[in-house]
């Protein structure tokens, strides 16, 4: 429910769509179904096409638009083919679908490669979704309160979209090498870490946050209520940066900020 106010201007932008509230989960969605409404959507993103590997999803999607639209799915033979597009879309079929449906063919996922980050603002459109400004606190024998402040920013994708997590990195620490993703390292690095279904950045030298990070989205502003998170974070910053953390009553101010943040924070 808090970013409302996002999923209102998105559909104010498009013209289309209804927006769905669940006040018993606190949650909130942006739907469009019908198909006139949804050819607005398919043109959009023809225009502004999708960065990541989610257009891979978007070119099945019109696929199955296509053939709803062209009534191809009142047959058998589309029925099937929507099954085969649907088994290779987001997270595949359900196994009540595929006992449903054994005689359908696998329809191969289109091919996905990234290219560039194209502009900040997208970055920061990005990160406003997909990023966590976050803080952890733990213990520490290496200062006289025991205490050590940590601040994080990450981001976590699915490992089909490693490139662009390296895009990211390079995009945020190092622009002299951006959008050159020809070195994917494939196991621990100092910026990027994979699991066997994920790749996630998480940058956490406080130069790199202090110097990079914060400057630049202070340039690109994060949007919704994650605005909040990276004004707290960058709070916190300022903080450790004056070497108040050191002292009780700074660790006191950023213990207070901390339990503000992220699913923390009241509304």
């Amino acid at each position: 429910m808090k970013d409302l106010a996002i999923l209102e201007e998105i559909k104010k932008t498009l013209g289309v769509g209804k927006i769905y509230k669940d006040t018993e989960r606190k949650t909130v969605q942006y739907k469009v179904e019908s198909i006139k409404d949804l050819q607005i959507i398919i043109e959009h993103f023809e225009k502004y096409p999708l960065v990541t590997d989610k257009l891979s999803d978007f070119l099945i999607f019109k696929n199955c638009y296509n053939i709803i639209k062209n009534k191809e799915h009142l047959t058998k033979e589309g029925i099937l083919k929507l099954v085969g597009l649907k088994s290779s879309l987001n997270w595949g079929l359900t196994d009540k679908l595929i006992n449903a449906f054994p005689n359908f063919c696998t329809i191969k996922r289109p091919d996905y490669s990234f290219n560039c980050i194209p502009d900040p603002n997208w970055l920061a459109g990005f990160a406003s979704g997909d990023g966590s400004f976050s803080l952890h606190v733990s213990n520490s024998s290496t200062n006289k309160l025991g205490v050590r402040v940590q601040l994080r920013f990450s981001i976590h994708l699915n490992i089909r979209d490693k490139e662009v997590i390296q895009g990211i990195v390079n995009y945020l620490i190092n622009p002299e090498l951006s959008n050159n993703t020809s070195n994917i390292i494939e196991n621990k690095s100092k910026y990027i870490y994979f699991t066997e279904k994920t790749a996630y950045l998480q940058i956490i030298k406080f130069s790199d946050i202090l110097n990079k990070i914060i400057p630049f989205f202070k340039k690109y502003p994060i949007i919704g209520t994650k605005r909040l998170d990276f004004e707290d974070f960058s709070k916190v910053a300022s903080i450790v940066q004056s070497k108040e953390h050191l002292t009780q009553e700074g660790i006191g101010k950023i213990l207070k900020i901390k339990s503000g943040m992220n699913q923390d924070r009241k509304f």
